[in-house]
């Protein structure tokens, strides 16, 4: 694999994770800030609003930049998507509060969230297809294993800079800085995605004049329980990713003296998630994407409500960490192999990139950029601290099902098929 298509398609995930991991952390700051109330709960839960507003939209995103990832190439749609996620994020570093100016405050951040919510939503998809198509080796766990634990690096150097500008010897406007700084790695990622080539696989497609003209709508019409399947696949691996990175993190904050070193924490957490991912996905190539998947699920479904329970006997830091490690390690299970599963067993080159898209950014729409405001709502109706694990449980419990009633590509046995035999397939 190119060096040079690895970054282009690294920096663009990480500069995504980067971006969320900010909002996330600095939610508990930014809500009397941007959405003030006299129930600290209420604007907590508003600003949580904003954070899932992105992810509504999407499913929207799914399906422009699927079309245009499967019409018009891959390299498009990520220049695309790296460029209109990028000036969102200045926007939100430079933007006024609302005892400035008023109401207009919290709109302009839920029209970014929305803005990065469509371009987001190709992302991944892109990235992940773009390493799948320029693998050359029968390793597809473990290569595509390198994209999530690549994003982490975003998270931890967002939970750094973070830290850094909340410091009692920074100015109060301090926090903007980590928002500018975001803009100029987007701009860096867009130079080295100009740089790059087109996939191999689409490179073929478009010689052959195979590029389908409605990549969507075949979807629709040949792959409707793959595209429900991956809507339930995405549940599973991102619900708790989002209430481990968000929800669990705002706690810390909240319960911490200092929210630099509730940040600090996290970058122990993050760490170690990164470390894991890539080994897990070389051990998938062996026992299998679709096994280490279902014990990712299996475990998730076990693990969360005891985790839960645990802490809600005494809620302290530590139990809070301890139960952000524990399901942290469970949803690596399941993510590791992630891309790879979903590149090379489910969806066909011609409209992989949609298929992708539109499942994962309605499963991320659905359960997992909601998953913060869900857990904060389930907590406030319920006034009980393991409600969120009953959601991960139900979550865990969606993304089994879907593994059990995917249908695989034509031709292909469930757990051996590579990327190469999987070449040969759809060239034949």
């Amino acid at each position: 694999m190119k060096k040079k298509v690895l970054a282009a398609a690294m920096i663009g995930n990480a500069l995504e994770y980067y971006d969320f991991t900010l909002y996330g952390f600095f939610a508990a700051y930014l809500s009397p800030l941007y959405f003030p109330s006299d129930d600290p709960l209420t604007s907590m839960i508003a600003s949580f609003g904003a954070f899932a507003a992105g992810f509504l939209m999407r499913p929207l995103g799914g399906l422009i930049f699927g079309h245009v990832g499967d019409r018009y190439g891959r390299r498009l749609a990520l220049l695309i998507s790296v460029l209109l996620v990028t000036f969102p994020t200045l926007i939100i570093g430079i933007l006024p509060t609302y005892s400035q100016i008023g109401i207009l405050a919290p709109i302009a951040i839920v029209l970014c969230r929305i803005i990065q919510g469509i371009c987001t939503a190709g992302e991944y998809t892109g990235a992940t297809v773009l390493i799948a198509e320029y693998t050359e080796h029968n390793r597809p766990g473990f290569a595509c294993s390198i994209l999530p634990a690549s994003s982490l690096i975003g998270a931890i150097l967002g939970t750094i800079l973070g830290a850094i500008c909340l410091m009692d010897i920074m100015p109060s406007w301090a926090w903007r800085l980590p928002f500018i700084m975001g803009f100029v790695f987007g701009l860096f990622g867009l130079y080295i995605r100009k740089e790059i080539k087109e996939s191999p696989a689409f490179s073929n497609l478009s010689k052959n004049h195979a590029v389908p003209k409605s990549p969507v709508l075949e979807i629709f019409k040949y792959q409707k329980r793959n595209l429900l399947c991956t809507i339930g696949i995405g549940a599973a691996a991102l619900a708790p990713f989002y209430i481990i990175s968000v929800y669990i993190n705002s706690l810390i904050a909240q319960l911490s003296t200092s929210a630099s070193y509730a940040m600090f924490l996290n970058v122990g957490v993050l760490l170690m998630w990164m470390f894991f991912l890539p080994i897990i996905g070389y051990f998938s190539d062996k026992v299998g994407l679709k096994k280490m998947m279902s014990y990712g699920a299996i475990l998730l479904s076990v693990v969360s409500l005891p985790v839960f329970s645990y802490v809600n006997y005494d809620i302290s830091i530590g139990k809070i960490l301890l139960a952000q490690i524990t399901l942290s390690l469970c949803g690596a299970f399941f993510v590791a192999p992630l891309g790879a599963f979903l590149a090379t067993k489910i969806f066909p080159t011609s409209y992989r990139y949609s298929g992708i898209a539109l499942g994962i950014s309605c499963g991320e729409a659905v359960f997992g950029g909601t998953a913060p405001l869900i857990a904060t709502a389930l907590v406030a109706l319920t006034g009980a601290f393991i409600a969120p694990g009953f959601y991960l449980m139900f979550c865990g419990l969606i993304g089994l099902l879907s593994l059990h009633y995917y249908k695989p590509i034509a031709g292909q046995h469930e757990e051996d098929r590579t990327w190469k035999v999987m070449e040969h397939i759809e060239c034949a």
